[in-house]
Parts: C-alpha cells; sequence; structure tokens
C-alpha cells in the first residue's frame, strides 16, 4: 500500500502540482487494482501499466475506457495520468522505495524558504504565460491546436505544459520557461517528448521551448536535436492618455 515515504519521495523529485497528481492517481489505481506494493512483490505492475494504456490511435477511433477506472468523457488524458503515476511508483519502488529526509540548519533552512519564494514568483510568471499562450497558441506557430483538454498532461517525467499538434498530425511538446533557460531544460523537454514515443500515443513528436532568453549551453544543445526549436518571447507595452471627467 502506498505511503507516506512516496509522497516524501515525489516532493523531493517533482514539482508541487506533480507530486500531488501522481499521488492522487496512485491511489485512485490502487482502489480498483488493488494494493501496488503486491503488484511489484508479484512482478505484476507491468501488466497493470498495460492495462491502462489508452492512445491517441484509441482516441480518434472513439474506443471506450478499457479499464477499471471511472473517468468521465475522453478516457485519454485521465487514463494516461493514471498510467503515468503507476509508471512513477514503479521507478519509485525499483530505487528501493525509500526517501531521505535530510537534517537542516536554521541558516539552510532560511535558504531553503528563500529559494522557494523566488521559485514561487517564477513559478506565477510561468502560469501567467502558459494562460496567455494557451489563449493565442496560433502567436506561436500558425496552425498549432491545442489537444490536452486545458490542462496540464501529467506523463512519466512530470507535467507538460501545453501539448499541441500541428496541420500534420505531429505532437508539439511545449514548455514555457520565465527567464533565461539552461541546459537543463533541454532534458526536461526532451523527456516528455520521450515519454509520448515511449507510450506510442503519437507517430511523430517534437518539442518547444520558449523562453525569455537562452544561454549558450542550451543554444549549443538544441543544435543537435531536429526535432527541438527555441522560441523567444518578449512583453510590448502600449500607452494612451486617459479620459478625464
Amino acid at each position: 500500500m502506498i505511503d507516506s515515504l512516496f509522497r516524501t519521495w515525489l516532493s523531493e523529485n517533482y514539482s508541487s502540482n506533480s507530486a500531488a497528481s501522481h499521488f492522487s492517481c496512485a491511489k485512485r489505481v490502487e482502489e480498483h487494482y488493488g494494493d501496488l506494493d503486491a503488484h511489484f512483490d508479484d512482478g505484476t505492475l507491468d501488466d497493470l501499466v498495460e492495462q491502462l494504456a489508452y492512445s491517441k490511435a484509441d482516441e480518434k477511433a472513439g474506443k471506450p475506457n478499457p479499464t477499471k477506472l471511472p473517468v468521465g468523457g475522453n478516457p485519454y488524458n485521465a487514463l494516461n495520468n493514471f498510467k503515468s503515476a503507476v509508471r512513477c511508483y514503479r521507478f519509485f519502488k525499483d530505487q528501493g522505495g525509500v526517501a531521505e529526509v535530510a537534517t537542516e540548519s536554521v541558516l539552510e533552512k532560511a535558504a531553503e524558504i528563500a529559494k522557494a519564494n523566488k521559485e514561487g514568483k517564477q513559478f506565477e510568471l510561468e502560469r501567467n504565460l502558459q494562460a496567455a499562450l494557451r489563449a493565442e497558441i496560433c502567436q506561436l506557430e500558425p496552425g498549432l491546436k491545442i489537444i490536452d483538454g486545458g490542462n496540464e498532461l501529467s506523463v512519466a517525467s512530470g507535467n507538460i505544459d501545453i501539448l499541441a499538434e500541428d496541420p500534420s498530425g505531429c505532437a508539439v511538446v511545449i514548455e514555457l520557461k520565465a527567464g533565461i533557460v539552461k541546459r537543463e531544460a533541454i532534458g526536461q523537454i526532451t523527456g516528455y517528448m520521450g515519454d509520448l514515443v515511449e507510450d506510442e500515443k503519437f507517430d511523430k513528436v517534437r518539442g518547444i521551448l520558449v523562453g525569455a532568453t537562452f544561454d549558450k549551453s542550451a543554444r549549443a544543445a538544441v543544435r543537435v536535436i531536429p526535432t527541438l526549436s527555441l522560441k523567444q518571447y518578449r512583453f510590448s507595452f502600449s500607452f494612451s492618455e486617459p479620459q478625464v471627467a
């Protein structure tokens, strides 16, 4: 039975939203398929992952939900969130199923809080950027259509900011970063792209990494990844005279 150790491990390795989503989905799977620990011990966890599979081709064919999990409407996003949660739990168990909690000094704790506050402001900006881009997705690239139902799609590596599709039917993973984009972001978005390929959701997958600016290492890394492109955003302002009585 999944417990607080898994929740702690998630919080150490994922964003707060991704951690909460994975934990909740894993608990839901247990309610309908039984103890995930027992599945792991019996070697049936991989079989369970396969039972939760629901591809883009299944969605296009209008196939019904093949699982025991009740989902409303289109099962594509919901079932892939459940599948990602189980794969995440499998990875946790493969690592030994333990979470290390370090003892921190007062100064270290203060530094952590300061960092969290800074990251919180950055997250707020990225969330606003995402909302603006969702409203005007064609400004990023003509012909793009958002296909994630208006919510971040959860995959094994985390949550995809925006999942779109271009006119050729290619899936487009869009990752947004506020401020300077570094090489680590390349690994993050290619991980998301790889998850979609591994799950066989799409025949073709590419990515767009959006940021205010890109450091030298990020620009160098993207040169050898033909399916990934960089897009720089800018803010503009307009001014007018206020109306006076």
